[in-house]
């Protein structure tokens, strides 16, 4: 990136930092409810299984593209703290990927619980789930460094020219 592209993204438009910020939170809010909606329904709807990965994998790939355009003309705070949740929602994505791939070799979405208990579903169980609440609480660190930072740049541009 060269400098003027540096220059300019600093620079970008606050509508835009809002938009991303507000997308953030969309994103904490459905990775937060999406098991606590779907994986209760397994036992009765074997289908909800199914559908809970593809909405994990669409929430990952979402979350991955507005962290990276979060991390354009941002502090460095804001910068790893996006990193990091970047590689965590990887982490979860890539457990998503593997559990579905599952789910489709036992059955698709007919399979039944015995899927849960499958070695593969099992190993890639143990990268997602930690993964997704790793993302979840980093993620309230990123938005609370965001907030931290508005307030003292206000607090600095409020203060009387001396």
């Amino acid at each position: 990136m060269s400098t003027i592209d540096t220059a300019a993204a600093r620079t970008a438009p606050v509508a835009s930092r809002t938009r991303l910020i507000v997308a953030t939170i969309a994103i904490l809010i459905v990775s937060i409810a999406l098991p606590f909606v779907f994986l209760p329904m397994t036992e009765e709807q074997h289908w909800a299984h199914a559908v809970f990965h593809v909405l994990g994998i669409i929430t990952c790939v979402s979350g991955v593209l507005v962290q990276r355009a979060l991390r354009r003309g941002a502090t460095r705070t804001v910068r790893v703290l996006s990193w990091i949740v970047t590689v965590l929602l990887c982490g979860w994505l890539l457990g998503h990927v593997g559990e579905l791939a599952t789910v489709f070799a036992s059955g698709g979405v007919e399979s039944d619980e015995t899927v849960f208990q499958n070695p593969v579903h099992e190993f890639f169980a143990t990268i997602a789930v930690p993964s997704w609440m790793l993302s979840v609480v980093t993620t309230l660190v990123l938005l609370v460094a965001i907030g931290a930072q508005a307030l003292a740049a206000r607090m600095r541009a409020s203060r009387p020219a001396s």
